[in-house]
């Protein structure tokens, strides 16, 4: 069934590309037929992209910032599932490579983002969805995806015009809204490899000419592409995921429109590592490498550079639910807007963990969770459009409460000891990692007034600055909860207590001159800020100092071929200060690698983007990205396996004569999940069949340079791949019913990134391999009425 799938896409794209050539030279004749006798309706343009980023409508032509938009019909046609799947339609947009979402999993813009995930530490890329920040730890969002309008994402520091600040960016997702006059509904259905089954609706109630209800439901199911070897009916990368979103929308009076929302979703996931290589004995008596190994000496194949198979004797695993509300309330004073958004957002997870990864129970027992709550307040003015000057003025409150925990032990030594054949077998205790359950809650309160505004200086030119100040303060409290057995300790954590505090005013500035309607050039100058953090590794508080960037960009956004084209060029350079990321420091009273401030980072690149009309049926696309994301300054700990040089120097691990420490100077290496290079293609092609009937087909291909999982360690590099997404089908031309064939990863490319073994496979490296790794074709239905 999976090659004749395969087979059938790959012939209906053949046949499409065919298609899209006959019909594009027929197109042009009758366009050039169609002008001489001045019908209008066959002149070939582009749609208008309406953006929000700026938070008032406007075309993306016309917003001095770089950013991309990615319509409902774009994320149909490549097949998204999960916010996660955007990385691979937007230029300069990545998701952390070794931890999936239920792991504290984050995105990099510009080879930017989060590099430590616990729970006091703000994102660097922000995730906003109909307005509401998305700031718990391991919250996933939207993760089904469903009734989705559009997505933005900005690049670069965001903190004039939204709530929260945001030093690499923001994505924004919107859904759609109730609309009214009208009773409509729409769903669909795929049906794919591996189980594959995902359903999709929306039904729309109004009730009269001010008031609507719109529904919005979402279920997704896969096996995952790795089995279990001693697991039956489980693999790596299984998924379930459903959820429920209802809006309602009140039109009070001309004047005042209040939109209540909520939502329920739940999730299941099986994410974890495999072995990508076993260790190498250090010599004869290095029996923790030779017991390990020799667990596998009974399956064929074993573990190795090209199996795909899970050998963990427990079960990997992540449940989670997400509760959200948000209030909306949209008042006109005059010309300008009032917007109030309070919102409330919880979530609760619980995983658990094989660490080993083995048939053994050396380490198979990693079980923790966390429950968290979010409340924001957001009241924000917004001038009137088209007006000399046009400003957005807000204030915004940001709390979270987060408690966590988590339990890490294993059978270690009796392993060890019966292996050897010891008479202690089976009489060690329990190794625990800590020192028993370490159990921490934390809490953020943040307060802030932003703004921006623009002056039209003249009817080209357009001068743009904006200000905000943040005031933050974070707690943090952990504590260790013995277990009810006999422990022995691998390393002890120390409990902590504290708080930090710390205010801020950054901005941003710039020009942007429009000599034609179809040309507009802007340079901009943003300083970015994410607020303090603690950190109590050492037993300690100390204060993790905010992190800070300075932006630099400079674009032009042009519109070619009578608006059948749009081509749009930035270039940037973003130095980052103070980055928080686990880094050694040499403030505290004993150095020591922990949560600190990290010194200097610096992105720099191009970023390109352009679509082209091509025929009344025809679209194509196309995006390409250069980007230096290094480290200027950054004392970390050296990688698992880096050799230890008598002398230190960038790019060397060296013994630190003042600490003690084995420390490594990563001046001048690429940050982690940051390809240097990256590119896009994509394609949609209609044509109407007969009178009723129209078809389809879509295609997208991505492709990235190698990437670092893990900073300097050239064995962690995931080598370059691109995948292709394809969609083709039939259906109504009034868009009533489709049928089609979908698949994802076409080519079936495998990636992976690494990461070292260390003490529980010396020697060797684990494998994380994402679900989208994994070829998936299928059937798809969709109606809407």
């Amino acid at each position: 069934m999976k090659n004749v799938l395969a087979q059938a896409v790959q012939a209906a794209l053949l046949a499409s590309v065919c298609l899209a050539t006959s019909a594009q030279a027929s197109g042009q004749q009758q366009e050039t037929a169609a002008a001489d006798a001045g019908a209008s309706d066959d002149v070939v343009r582009l749609d208008t992209v309406t953006v929000t980023a700026t938070r008032r409508e406007a075309s993306m032509q016309q917003v001095p910032i770089s950013v991309s938009a990615v319509s409902a019909q774009k994320l149909a046609g490549a097949n998204v599932r999960e916010a996660t799947d955007l990385q691979y339609l937007v230029p300069n947009l990545t998701f952390s490579s070794t931890n999936p979402v239920g792991s504290g999993g984050g995105y990099q813009i510009r080879g930017i983002g989060t590099q430590t995930y616990d729970s006091g530490v703000e994102q660097s890329v922000g995730m906003v969805v109909d307005g509401v920040v998305i700031g718990l730890t391991r919250d996933p969002g939207p993760a089904g995806f469903a009734d989705i309008d559009r997505v933005e994402v900005l690049r670069g520091p965001q903190g004039t015009l939204f709530g929260k600040n945001s030093t690499a960016g923001v994505i924004q997702i919107v859904t759609r809204d109730p609309s009214m006059g009208k009773v409509s509904g729409e769903g669909t259905v795929m049906l794919g490899e591996r189980n594959e089954r995902i359903a999709r609706a929306a039904l729309n109630l109004p009730a009269g000419d001010t008031f609507a209800v719109r529904l919005a439901g979402f279920y997704t199911e896969q096996d995952g592409g790795i089995p279990f070897e001693l697991q039956d009916g489980k693999a790596l990368g299984d998924r379930r995921n459903s959820g429920l979103r209802a809006k309602a929308l009140w039109w009070a009076s001309d004047d005042l429109s209040v939109l209540l929302s909520a939502e329920h979703q739940d999730g299941f996931s099986r994410d974890g590592y495999t072995i990508h290589t076993l260790g190498t004995p250090a010599g004869p008596t290095d029996w923790a490498t030779i017991f390990y190994n020799a667990q596998f000496a009974g399956f064929d194949p074993r573990p190795g550079t090209g199996v795909f198979k899970a050998f963990h004797n427990a079960d990997v695993s992540t449940d989670m639910s997400t509760d959200a509300a948000s209030l909306k309330i949209d008042y006109t004073i005059g010309a300008s807007t009032l917007t109030s958004i309070t919102a409330w957002r919880q979530m609760q997870q619980v995983q658990f963990s094989d660490l080993d990864a083995s048939p053994s129970s050396m380490f198979d027992h990693s079980e923790g969770g966390v429950d968290g709550s979010q409340f924001t307040q957001e009241l924000r003015l917004t001038s009137p459009s088209g007006e000399r000057v046009e400003y957005v003025a807000g204030l915004y409150y940001y709390k979270t409460d987060v408690t966590g925990w988590i339990s890490q032990y294993g059978d270690y030594y009796n392993w060890l000891y019966c292996n050897l054949g010891q008479p202690q077998c089976g009489l060690m205790p329990q190794v625990v990692l800590g020192g028993g359950r370490r159990d921490q809650d934390s809490g953020t309160r943040s307060t802030a007034a932003f703004g921006e505004a623009t002056w039209a200086v003249s009817d080209t030119l357009k001068l743009f600055a904006g200000a905000r100040y943040t005031r933050d303060r974070v707690t943090g409290r952990m504590w260790i909860t013995p277990l009810p057995f006999p422990v022995v300790s691998l390393g002890t954590n120390q409990p902590y207590d504290g708080s930090v505090e710390a205010s801020d005013v950054s901005g941003r500035a710039g020009l942007q001159w429009q000599p034609t309607d179809a040309l507009m050039v802007y340079a901009s100058y943003a300083r970015g800020y994410k607020g303090p953090a603690i950190d109590g590794s050492s037993g300690v508080v100390r204060e993790v100092r905010p992190e800070q960037v300075d932006s630099f960009e400079f674009g032009l956004k042009s519109t070619l071929l009578d608006g059948a084209m749009l081509l749009n060029v930035s270039f940037y350079q973003s130095d980052f200060y103070d980055f928080q990321a686990q880094a050694l420091d040499l403030d505290a009273p004993t150095p020591v690698f922990s949560l600190t401030n990290a010194g200097h980072m610096r992105a720099r690149g191009v970023e390109l983007e352009s679509d082209w009309r091509v025929s009344k049926g025809l679209t194509l696309g196309f995006n390409a990205v250069y980007n230096d994301a290094t480290y200027q300054e950054f004392l970390g700990a050296c990688y698992t396996y880096q050799p230890v040089s008598p002398t230190p120097g960038p790019g060397l691990c060296f013994l630190d004569p003042d600490t003690g420490l084995q420390t490594a100077d990563y001046a001048g290496d690429r940050l982690a999940d940051a390809p240097r290079l990256s590119y896009g293609v994509n394609g949609r092609y209609e044509r109407a069949v007969g009178q009723a009937l129209k078809f389809d087909a879509s295609a997208n291909w991505a492709w990235r340079d190698d990437t670092y999982a893990i900073t300097g360690d050239e064995n962690s590099m995931t080598e370059s791949f691109g995948l292709l997404n394809a969609n083709v089908g039939i259906g109504r031309q009034d868009g009533r019913w489709r049928v089609g064939v979908y698949a994802r990863n076409l080519l079936d490319q495998r990636f992976y990134a690494l990461f070292p073994g260390g003490t529980l496979n010396p020697g060797g490296y684990f494998r994380v391999t994402p679900p989208d790794a994994f070829r998936t074709v299928g059937v798809t239905l969709s109606a809407k009425f």
